[in-house]
């Protein structure tokens, strides 16, 4: 009897190990002690208070009970006259804030004053001064028993200083658009100092609703003034100093206008001039001369006409990572054949190019993306100085850091991190943190970003660009935008401390149990050894992160944390926007609990339209993402009883279709011991 099951045991023990296999995931990525979410601590706001309230020999009293001997903010006379420009909006919104905050703070009426109209007296000023001893960009802070001044060379660095200023000095935290913490504090001392400050990276942009511009009623953002981005400090919001920011070769030279006439200045695709290589778009041929004579003097002239922007763009149009590829004439193939890279070409071109443009426009830069094909450094040319290469980490992985890569992909951008920081003096970092076909998904990666922002700067980093969702509703996008931003600012931040004051202040009596849903998530990534793909279905973690097991048990962390705030609604709809998500996975995760999947597609309906969010993945491909999304998840739900059966069905079909093979096998062995038996009777 046992000889006619064996091979269906065997059978069935291996499909056990490698369903074990594909569960637990190869191997724990990396140690857990710094799981941000496990190392949660209440931020203490009465402590703070206490501390603001302690006085000494080296501090002057700012203000106490509702007054403030300091309540002249002294601004610059180029404002408020009518002056129309980013930067001078922004410092225009950062003035006016500062005056409110400090009233709300400490209760204390403040009034504003023009330099014009200031001769002396206690007074809290701020001023530009090329001579200030503040780097570009950084500021300059000066307490004394006199004034209190923020002093910077340009209008952005003293922008930048303001809210610096509120928010590392008196506590105040640019939580969410809607939302700025600003503590109360009735009694202020600031200890008396004298120091600059610089930012740890020069050009910095977190690309999410979130954290951007704001859009004006064409849909453009284009409203400067005191909004989250600028609070945050993120001075390439909007592509601040690109005149154009990407993708740019066909502004420069259309197919339209010039393909018919000169196919010549399109790339070799297959044999064939062409501007279309499949479903992603062609490329220029970079060597052709009337190529560069036409793009040269458009960008020359560009720069006549603009002599405020200082970054044009010359880049390939986009790609996919396995489609696409640049020009293969013979001019161009010859140039990336001797440079092992198709970057070769279109970096001959870029070099020549500001070579040119240095000549007339010395502080200006030419850049140009390092993307999927053209991702690899050339072996022998190195971009010039007044060149900027923005490196693409495509296609990512958000589990593991660069700093430390465990995976393909993470090992793939560290080694181009690193090449590039050795020949080029200029590199914004195109970084991806979001899943884009999957805005809403739950992906943890704040765990990695300390580690990553440090490796960046290592390696020549001149701007960081942070791509998540451009429309609102992304995974924790507040909270991931505040760290990123504030990492850019300043690299040596306590992204811990961060983490904590966030959650206390934004989540309130639900922090805890938000960090210990973070905490969670960000193990079981870890556990699974798996790499957060940016464009990944949550299919893919069905045995991992986003099991159905693992989803119900974040749902009843979730639980714990809507019954913590209960009562007040709005702190209620903070959490379940953290919760959308979850619930989001739950209705599409293939499971038998239909009424569970049931409500959590109803809640996060709700969640979406009473939010105003629309859009679940990169370029709302399907229109009415939410009806789309919808019906899918509807159609699933509704035919998963039918489903289960046909597994059943399957499922013992295929064990019927077993054991009729191992009762074949055995017996086909019984009957050759009977036949050789026989035979040697037969002999004998």
């Amino acid at each position: 009897m046992k000889s006619k099951f064996k091979p269906v045991l065997i059978l069935l023990l291996v499909a056990i190990i490698t369903s074990m296999v594909f569960t637990v995931g190869c191997n724990e990525r990396e140690d857990l002690k710094d799981n941000l979410g496990y190392n949660f601590e209440m931020y203490d706001e009465d402590a703070f208070a206490k501390q603001m309230a302690t006085s000494g020999d080296n501090k002057i009293a700012f203000a106490s009970d509702g007054a403030s001997e300091y309540s002249t903010i002294v601004y610059p006379d180029g404002l408020f006259v009518g002056d129309t420009d980013r930067e001078t909006l922004e410092l225009e919104g950062a003035v006016e804030y500062l005056k409110s905050a400090l009233e709300s703070i400490t209760s204390a009426q403040f009034n504003l004053l023009p330099c014009r109209n200031y001769a002396d007296g206690k007074a809290f000023v701020l001023a530009t001064d090329a001579d200030c001893g503040a780097s570009q960009g950084g500021y300059r802070l000066k307490i004394t028993e006199e004034t209190i001044s923020l002093l910077a060379t340009d209008y952005e660095g003293l922008t930048c200083a303001v809210y610096a200023f509120l928010e590392e000095k008196l506590g105040c935290m640019f939580v969410a658009r809607d939302y700025d913490y600003l503590p109360k504090l009735d009694t202020v001392y600031l200890d008396k100092q004298d120091y600059s400050f610089t930012p740890s990276v020069t050009w910095r942009y977190v690309y999410c609703d979130e954290s951007d511009i704001p859009k004006d009623e064409d849909g453009n953002r284009s409203l400067y003034g005191n909004y989250r981005y600028s609070k945050l400090r993120l001075n390439g919001s909007g592509n601040n100093d690109w005149y154009r920011w990407v993708h740019t070769s066909f502004s420069y030279i259309s197919p339209e206008e010039y393909f018919d006439e000169h196919p010549e200045y399109f790339s070799m695709y297959m044999g064939k001039r062409t501007y279309e290589q499949g479903p992603v778009s062609g490329q220029l041929c970079w060597t052709n001369e009337d190529v560069y004579k036409i793009i040269s003097t458009k960008v020359l002239q560009e720069m006549r006409d603009n002599p405020d922007i200082h970054i044009w763009d010359i880049s390939q149009m986009d790609t996919w990572e396995s489609k696409g590829k640049g020009c293969a004439c013979d001019a161009c193939k010859a140039i990336d054949k001797r440079e092992g890279s198709q970057m070769g070409s279109l970096l001959t071109f870029i070099n020549r190019l500001a070579d040119e443009v240095k000549k007339e426009f010395p502080d200006n830069y030419i850049s140009t993306l390092a993307y999927n094909y053209s991702d690899e450094p050339p072996k022998n040319l190195k971009p010039r100085d007044n060149v900027i290469i923005k490196l693409c980490l495509m296609p990512g992985d958000c589990a593991s850091s660069y700093a430390q890569p465990d995976g393909k992909y993470s090992e793939k951008g560290h080694d181009l991190v690193e090449k590039w920081g050795k020949v080029a003096k200029h590199i914004v970092i195109w970084d991806y943190n979001i899943d884009f076909h999957n805005y809403m998904m739950p992906f943890p990666v704040l765990d990695t970003l300390k580690a990553n922002n440090d490796f960046y700067i290592e390696n020549n980093v001149y701007g960081m660009f942070h791509q998540m969702s451009a429309d609102k509703g992304g995974d924790f996008a507040e909270l991931n935008s505040y760290v990123m931003a504030r990492l850019m600012w300043d690299k040596d931040v306590d992204v811990q401390q961060l983490f904590n004051k966030f959650l206390t202040v934004y989540y309130k009596e639900a922090a805890p149990y938000i960090a210990q849903y973070y905490g969670l998530l960000r193990e079981n990534v870890q556990k699974s050894g798996q790499q957060l793909y940016i464009y990944a279905d949550p299919a893919q973690y069905y045995t991992s992160y986003l099991s159905p097991s693992n989803l119900d048990d974040y749902l009843d962390i979730f639980q714990e944390a809507e019954q913590a705030v209960s009562y007040d609604s709005e702190l209620t709809n903070r959490v379940k926007l953290a919760k959308k998500g979850v619930l989001y996975v739950k209705a599409l995760q293939f499971s038998s609990d239909l009424d569970g999947r049931r409500q959590a597609l109803d809640e996060f309906m709700q969640v979406c339209t009473s939010n105003g969010i629309t859009s679940l993945l990169e370029g709302e491909q399907n229109g009415d993402e939410l009806s789309v999304y919808y019906a899918k998840a509807h159609a699933l739900i509704k035919y998963t009883p039918l489903i289960i059966i046909a597994i059943i069905i399957g499922t013992l079909a295929l064990i019927a279709a077993f054991t009729l093979l191992g009762i074949c096998i055995c017996n086909k062995v019984k009957y050759g011991k009977f036949r050789l038996k026989a035979n040697r009777l037969r002999e004998a």
